[in-house]
């Protein structure tokens, strides 16, 4: 994969590196009339989320009920 490195030489990609990379994505935070926002500014961490099958303009809900934790009245 090309441009992990400041040179953009091939590399073949570790757990370490790809981390490195997705830590500095920032995401902006939704409000009640917008969904959150993923803001990307370099290709290889597009290129990572779309290796990993993560479609970043969906993001994930939290679960609000959980089944283990129901009220009965």
């Amino acid at each position: 994969m090309c441009g992990l490195y400041p040179d953009s030489r091939a590399v073949r990609p570790t757990g370490r590196m790809i981390f490195y990379h997705l830590a500095s994505l920032m995401i902006r935070p939704g409000t009640t009339t917008s969904p959150p926002i993923v803001l990307i500014n370099r290709g290889v961490r597009a290129h990572l989320l779309e290796l990993l099958g993560t479609d970043e303009t969906r993001p994930r809900r939290l679960e609000t009920q959980l089944p283990m934790c129901e009220v009965r009245g």
